[in-house]
Parts: structure tokens; C-alpha cells; sequence
């Protein structure tokens, strides 16, 4: 075997493994959700439950029309395209004020 070909064996998995990891990051957004402050989780949870108005933890369309800035995102914010927010959907749309 020549130092062409043992070179070839050993570089092409370390070439393939670049190239699959580049794919992976390439498709991964990074997360830029920064964790709410107590006093903002409380606000948001607040909102969320004066919102739905059965209780059954989840906001329909109707029921967040109450809310016009959520009402406006629903679709946005349903990243499982259930036809309802989670709590954590609804609380993704939120946007601290300072």
C-alpha cells in the first residue's frame, strides 16, 4: 500500500465526519430564548390562565383573541400546529419590557 492510499483510508473518515457535522450545525438553529425572570413568569402565567377560559391548559384561537398581540401571532407561536398555544408557546411570543 502506498503513503497515497494509507493516507487516503485515514483522512476520509475524519473528512466525512466534517462534513456531516458542518450539515448538523447548519440545520440547528441557535437558541437565543432567554429564561424568564419570576416576576415576568408569573405575568405570563397570569395572562395565560386569565385566557383560557375552559382550563384546560391550552389557549384556542378564541380564546386568545382576548389577547390582540397573541391573537395576531397564533399561528407563529403554534409550533406544533396543534390549533392551540401550550403554555410554553405562549410564553415563547412573550418580550420582556426593561
Amino acid at each position: 500500500m502506498t503513503h497515497r492510499s494509507v493516507l487516503t483510508v485515514v483522512l476520509m473518515p475524519v473528512v466525512l465526519a466534517g462534513a456531516a457535522l458542518t450539515a448538523v450545525a447548519q440545520t440547528k438553529a441557535p437558541s437565543t430564548e432567554q429564561p424568564l425572570a419570576p416576576k415576568d413568569k408569573a405575568a405570563v402565567e397570569a395572562a395565560f390562565t386569565r385566557s383560557d377560559a375552559n382550563s384546560d391548559g391550552k389557549l384556542t384561537k378564541d380564546e386568545a383573541a382576548k389577547l390582540p398581540a397573541v391573537a395576531a401571532r397564533f399561528d407563529d407561536l403554534d409550533k406544533n400546529k396543534d390549533g392551540a398555544l401550550s403554555m410554553d408557546e405562549f410564553a415563547s411570543g412573550f418580550t420582556p419590557s426593561n
